[in-house]
């Protein structure tokens, strides 16, 4: 697996980052940062592996602005506030490292992008023939039978959303609909501040970090279904479509909207989940780590 991660905003990246590092199922090979500031981004990332004792995994920041070369939206990275000095700073360059890491690894590797998808969207138009040594990626992105017309990882990014899913790749995509059942439930907290190592009080510290910035108190576990789905797809039920993202506005359409439309299914959808499975699963696997 290589994450794909605007880690550091909201809480459910790192606590994707944690479930992965904690999957005995999941080969970790690297992590890439995206989105707004992705060096700094980088920089948590690596202070987990660091803490994991996976300094090994190498980690860069990829791609700062949109697929069209536009500046991306501003965003608060709060869990910044758990960095120090001594922390590790990731060099390097994230679009090259995925770039050979899927080279290194023909026919294995399974993307997991988490953010906005330019990272992932740059890595295919520079290099076309990737498409026939990528094993699949599953997204976490979309909204279809929410309140809301766009979700923010599609809507950050709506012109590479497009681009990624029009890929001649199996995909699978886990939306909105299936992830705001998923829930890190305050028990389940406790359990966590109880294990007391070094991995779950790095966790205490970043969930503490992004509960100070957004006023709540319950993450939703938006981004580990997805890293869950990869090992464990009979969590979730999915259905074939043919998935439009609107990249300018139409009719009612807003800018970053989902749609399925006819036509032939170009990724596996995800429509319902196991909630109270997933929910034990991930608790489990988060107070597992060193």
């Amino acid at each position: 697996m290589i994450l794909d991660t605007d880690i550091g905003t909201d809480v459910d990246d790192a606590l994707a980052l944690a479930l992965a590092l904690n999957s005995p199922e999941i080969e970790l090979l690297a992590v890439t940062t995206v989105h707004f500031d992705p060096l700094l981004r980088a920089c948590i990332a690596a202070k987990m592996l660091r803490t994991w004792g996976r300094e090994a995994i190498p980690v860069a920041a990829g791609w700062a602005d949109r697929f069209d070369g536009s500046a991306a939206n501003e965003a608060t990275i709060n869990q910044a506030a758990v960095l120090s000095p001594d922390d590790p700073q990731p060099c390097g360059d994230g679009i090259q490292l995925l770039i050979e890491t899927i080279k290194s690894y023909p026919g294995e590797v399974v993307l997991v992008p988490i953010g906005p998808l330019s990272n992932i969207a740059t890595v295919f138009a520079a290099e076309p023939g990737l498409t026939e040594m990528v094993k699949e990626i599953v997204i976490m992105g979309g909204t279809f039978h929410t309140e809301r017309k766009v979700e923010y990882n599609i809507a950050s990014d709506p012109a590479a959303a497009a681009y990624v899913l029009d890929l001649p790749v199996t995909k699978t995509l886990v939306p909105l609909d299936v992830t705001l059942r998923c829930r890190y439930r305050p028990q389940r907290h406790a359990q966590l501040q109880q294990a007391g190592t070094a991995s779950t009080r790095l966790m205490g510290e970043l969930i503490r970090a992004w509960q100070a910035a957004r006023d709540q108190i319950e993450p939703i576990l938006h981004d580990p279904l997805a890293v869950a789905v990869t090992f464990a797809p009979d969590l979730v039920k999915l259905e074939p479509k043919r998935v439009k993202v609107y990249t300018i506005p139409e009719d009612d359409h807003p800018v970053g909207e989902c749609v399925e439309i006819a036509g032939e299914p170009n990724a596996s959808v995800a429509v319902d989940v196991d909630g109270e499975r997933f929910e034990d699963l991930f608790a489990q696997r988060l107070i597992a780590g060193p």
